[in-house]
């Protein structure tokens, strides 16, 4: 069976296809830049692992996919740091385009094959800054909402053909595309958090495969993995 995960270049994407390859489910990777890193991904998994790992450099096309998809993890994502105002139009339609357009198309690739084999789940990652709206990411929150409502709706739709579809709304998580703060601010930020510190990716991976794999949701839930984020 394959795992299907976007964005898997580095960051959660990197740490969910070593998670999933390490319990023998060979892959489908997607990255919208990196193809050499997403390449020593490749690389790294089969001599490690021994799975099959199909690589692909931005939108997934048909061709790409084998027929024994199980899983689809929509992980790819961007963020822009800026307030509305000073937000271009270009840099909108960028994170618009990764954040929406992408899961929807890859979406309604990869659930073909599940419709026709009548199993599936598709797995959303989504942010608390949908639920909760963030200063300074209002186009990021905007396109987080639309994942959990994309979720909800999607899970209706898909339910009668026994596929499944989650979402895991993340809190603060230890990923590059925090980079944007100082030393400082980093800290401050974290003084913040319940626990004291952002997830690492190994921990979200690990969270992630054990609520998928033993089916520990109901489909069309959003679940929050909220360390301190209010």
């Amino acid at each position: 069976m394959y795992t299907v995960i976007t964005g898997a270049s580095r960051g959660i994407g990197k740490a969910l296809a070593y998670k999933f390859a390490s319990h023998n489910y060979d892959l489908v990777l997607t990255c919208e830049k990196n193809i050499d890193l997403l390449n020593e991904v490749k690389k790294d998994i089969e001599d490690r692992f021994n799975r099959n790992v199909i690589i692909v450099k931005g939108e997934l096309n048909r061709e790409d996919l084998p027929d024994a998809v199980y899983i689809l993890i929509n992980n790819a994502g961007k963020c822009d740091y800026n307030l509305l105002q000073d937000t271009s139009y270009e840099k909108y339609k960028e994170v618009i385009y990764s954040n929406l357009d992408y899961t929807f198309l890859t979406s309604k690739l990869v659930s073909e094959k599940m419709i026709k084999a009548r199993q599936g789940i598709i797995v959303n990652i989504s942010s608390m800054w949908g639920i909760l709206g963030a200063t300074m990411e209002t186009i990021y929150s905007m396109t987080k909402g639309g994942i959990n409502a994309f979720t909800k709706a999607l899970a209706k739709e898909l339910k009668d053909s026994n596929v499944d579809v989650i979402a895991f709304a993340l809190g603060a998580v230890d990923t590059d595309m925090n980079n944007h703060l100082s030393g400082s601010e980093r800290e401050e930020f974290v003084k913040t958090l319940n626990n004291g510190r952002m997830w690492t990716v190994d921990e979200i991976a690990d969270i992630i495969y054990d609520v998928v794999s033993y089916k520990k949701y109901n489909t069309g839930d959003i679940i929050e993995l909220n360390n301190g984020l209010i």
